[in-house]
């Protein structure tokens, strides 16, 4: 009878420790969130990623009924922000935002102080935004062609902008001179708005730029667009050609932005915020919205965007290191 009894308080002592988790996950759940989540941000004010959690952030607070706090600190790769997430307390309190420089500075820097895999539990791609190839009208250049003309006429004497060394728009640059055999001068700028503000008054002739940056730009002629460089074309820019359209079949370059927890943050509260945005982004006013930007919502599951960071860590870095990219 002893043995059977102890057989038994086994048992049970064995399905506690198996339901526990998930009764002490469900519990953290349904508290969460009690206060402010802060959503930490390794772009200044006014960049892409920064419009779009803002977007998204609006949502989630109406929806959690708590604030959602906007944490902007941007320079320096992103390295501090996105370490000071990768250590804090993996309660869903502190979040982060993060787009492609999340895995390309593994190329750029030689000691990255995080893991984008193993320090994180990724949560959702939010959205894309393609990239646009613009040049300045004082440039006199409006099409793909006369790019290369020029830039094979004299070989560095165009200057090109970016949003800073090894970040999307840089790297979108640099396959385009490789792909076309050309060769201009980097202008690094910290950050997307600075660049393409720098770029409109004139001091660059060409860059890349995430689309909702440069649209009023283009809408007002000060840009003309010579090609996006994505695998389709723009709704908000109909008639600008894709490089698929110009002879460049392998060229695809579009600027991701996700949102991440530190890792060991409990799954169920990852899912919960996960669901407001895969709400958020089936909503149809809001896909018009995004579109009409330049955007397209993702709102991947956390096992999909955690596939897809494991499938960036080798694109990117490889990329940077075969094209001689360092950090300014």
């Amino acid at each position: 009878m002893k043995h059977r009894f102890l057989g038994i308080k086994c048992l049970l002592t064995s399905l506690f420790l198996l339901i526990a988790p998930l009764v002490s996950g469900s519990a953290i759940a349904q508290k969460y969130p009690d206060r402010p989540i802060k959503v930490v941000i390794p772009y200044p004010a006014g960049a892409i990623g920064d419009i779009i959690m803002r977007m998204v952030g609006q949502r989630l607070t109406e929806k959690l009924g708590q604030p959602i706090v906007i944490d902007n600190r941007s320079g320096g790769g992103g390295l501090a922000a996105t370490e000071a997430v990768a250590k804090s307390t993996p309660d869903g309190y502190t979040l982060l935002l993060n787009g492609p420089n999340h895995v390309s500075n593994l190329g750029l820097f030689a000691k990255v102080p995080y893991d984008p895999v193993l320090d994180f539990v990724p949560i959702t791609a939010i959205a894309d935004s393609q990239v646009v190839l613009v040049a300045h009208k004082s440039a006199g250049i409006k099409t793909m062609q006369q790019l290369v003309e020029a830039a094979k006429a004299n070989p560095g004497a165009l200057n090109y902008g970016s949003s800073g060394s090894g970040t999307g728009t840089h790297l979108a640059a640099e396959m385009l001179l490789r792909a076309y055999g050309i060769s201009m001068t980097h202008i690094p700028y910290k950050g997307g708005s600075p660049a393409i503000t720098g770029q409109a008054a004139g001091q660059v002739q060409v860059s890349f730029s995430a689309v909702p940056l440069a649209l009023n730009f283009i809408k007002d002629g000060t840009l003309i667009p010579l090609a996006v460089g994505g695998a389709q074309k723009v709704s908000s820019l109909p008639n600008v050609p894709t490089f698929k359209d110009l002879g460049i079949m392998d060229y695809d370059v579009e600027i991701w932005f996700g949102l991440l927890a530190p890792k060991n943050t409990p799954l169920s509260i990852v899912n919960v915020i996960y669901e407001e945005v895969r709400k958020y982004a089936a909503d149809p006013a809001v896909m018009e919205k995004f579109a009409t930007m330049g955007l397209t919502p993702i709102a991947s599951s956390p096992a999909q965007f955690s596939n897809f960071i494991k499938a960036e860590t080798k694109r990117w870095p490889q990329l940077i290191r075969e094209l001689n990219i360092t950090a300014d």
